[in-house]
């Protein structure tokens, strides 16, 4: 009689070792769908803020054009760059790529306006322009949202025991942050000299 009750509760026990582990897989994976979700709806909203960029490019390129009629250069690499992220589509990386690209492309714009006094005057222009620099500050904004919703699903893969759990679903580390432009990392040369 006592090697069944040895049997039954060592069956017990594996089942309620399996109910627990099954239960941990389970919840760990609802977590991560959720997560990887609200990546993608964050991603959603950058899109939305970046495509309010591009739909007022043209029109303050154009208005800009009469003006700078020498800087095409300048105006040509926007529209490239417009056309890039338009032809990144829904990838992730090639978006955040396509959209760096641009923002490093639209900096010699800003600074037209400075070299050109002309512009200030243009009642367009400078509306345009502010239209603009609100959009880039929700552009910030939306990225920064994003990347902390990407922190907070790529901590949480990585995490112990969250990592096996999320290795076995197809859930992996998603290194798609918006990152400054490396350009940047290099400081500007300053001579008082002249």
């Amino acid at each position: 009689m006592k090697p069944l009750w040895i049997v039954l509760g060592a069956v017990g026990l594996i089942i309620i070792l399996l109910l627990f582990v099954g239960g941990s897989y389970v919840s760990t994976k609802n977590t991560l769908v959720e997560k990887n979700e609200a990546i993608n709806q964050s991603f959603s909203q950058v899109n939305v803020v970046q495509q309010r960029r591009l739909d007022l490019i043209p029109n303050l390129v154009a208005s800009v054009k009469g003006y700078v009629a020498e800087e095409s250069t300048v105006l040509t690499n926007i529209a490239n760059a417009r056309a890039g992220v338009l032809a990144a589509g829904g990838d992730h990386g090639a978006n955040i790529e396509a959209n760096r690209k641009l923002d490093v492309a639209l900096g010699p714009f800003f600074r037209l306006q400075e070299q050109y006094p002309n512009l200030k005057s243009n009642e367009q222009f400078m509306r345009l322009n502010d239209e603009l620099a609100g959009t880039e500050n929700r552009i910030a904004v939306e990225r920064q949202r994003y990347n902390k919703v990407l922190e907070d699903y790529n901590v949480y893969v990585r995490q112990f025991p969250n990592s096996i759990w999320a290795g076995m679903a197809g859930f992996h580390y998603r290194d798609e942050y918006f990152k400054g432009n490396p350009e940047n990392n290099v400081a500007p040369k300053v001579d008082f000299s002249k």
